[in-house]
């Protein structure tokens, strides 16, 4: 073996070790493990220096001491017509070893985590990406973010609206109990409180795919929901509700819908209590607001239907005789 063919196996080992190998090269660095058992004891003592670095992370970290014994192993090198000798024998063996700190350390530097929890308020917060995730009342969520292997993975308990940007740097999964989220270029909104029996995707645009773990699962589009029935484990789609993102953007839109339908779906987003007085719940309206304040609201909703309006300690009631 030449010492150009030695550096570069050093350098497969150290991109095996690290996790960034491809297909070839790790074709190509099996077929040298198997040449000998010296090849393959000598990547077996790089994965365990490896460890101990990994483990020195999380402890007091001595660089003599680590030297001292990474050094020690430099001697341990395969034998015979793929052994080093003289210098670079002991130069390969300090490639090796920087090679596996440099992509270690980067790794570890790349990776972010993220906590999120929110109560009483909607909160959006912007990801490095650009991604936003908006976080409806009594969510929380974790989002691990790795710049560098351009991933992301948000694990969500609760209701979310996530919008990803349209150059779509990152591969995200969201992650809800038993079921994987993956985006293919999309907004779309999760509804997964653990105290529900079903999990809710919505998709406001793009698509996305929805699965448990060995199981394909299924693609919904835009204008599309799947609903996950977590005691059957069955998918079931839906046409999506146009206002599902309403808690995050005050934005509604309502086509002939009825007004028990409306003022469950205000007193949920505003947090205020709606009443309704009189055989008025299936009167049917059709109108939009954008980011109009509650009271606001209800005045346009009581002088469109002839209602009455009371404001109690209770909340709002509106009142009437009914529609024809």
């Amino acid at each position: 073996m030449s010492e150009k063919e030695e550096f570069d196996i050093e350098t497969l080992i150290a991109k095996f070790i690290t996790d960034e190998c491809n297909q070839s090269e790790i074709e190509q660095l099996e077929k040298w493990r198997s040449q000998s058992e010296e090849n393959e004891k000598y990547v077996a003592d790089a994965l365990k220096i490896f460890q101990r670095a990994k483990f020195a992370v999380n402890e007091k970290f001595d660089s003599k001491e680590a030297w001292k014994k990474v050094s020690a192993r430099i001697d341990s090198k395969p034998k015979g017509g793929t052994a080093f000798i003289g210098f670079w024998k002991a130069a390969a063996g300090l490639i090796l070893i920087a090679a596996l700190s440099y992509l270690f350390f980067q790794s570890l530097g790349s990776k972010e985590e993220f906590n999120f929890t929110s109560e009483t308020e909607v909160q959006i917060h912007t990801l490095p990406d650009q991604t936003i995730l908006a976080l409806n009342r009594e969510s929380v969520s974790k989002v691990t973010y790795n710049e560098r292997k351009n991933t992301g993975v948000i694990e969500l308990s609760g209701e979310a609206l996530i919008s990803i940007p349209e150059d779509k740097k990152v591969n995200w999964q969201v992650k809800v109990e038993e079921l994987v989220i993956e985006d293919i270029g999309t907004e779309f909104n999760v509804k997964a409180y653990p105290q529900s029996s079903e999990v809710e995707v919505s998709v406001l645009s793009g698509e996305v795919h929805i699965y448990k773990i060995d199981t394909d699962g299924i693609n919904i589009s835009a204008g599309e929901k799947a609903s996950y029935n977590k005691t059957t484990g069955e998918f079931q789609l839906d046409v999506a509700d146009r206002n599902v993102a309403a808690y995050q953007s005050k934005v509604f839109s309502y086509e002939n819908q009825t007004l028990e339908n409306i003022v469950t779906q205000l007193s949920e987003v505003y947090q205020t209590a709606i009443f309704l007085e009189g055989d008025i719940g299936n009167c049917t309206l059709t109108v939009n607001f954008e980011n109009e304040e509650l009271e606001e609201v209800i005045s346009i909703i009581a002088e469109t239907l002839g209602l009455e309006i009371r404001q109690t300690e209770e909340g709002i009631t509106l009142s009437g005789e009914g529609c024809f």
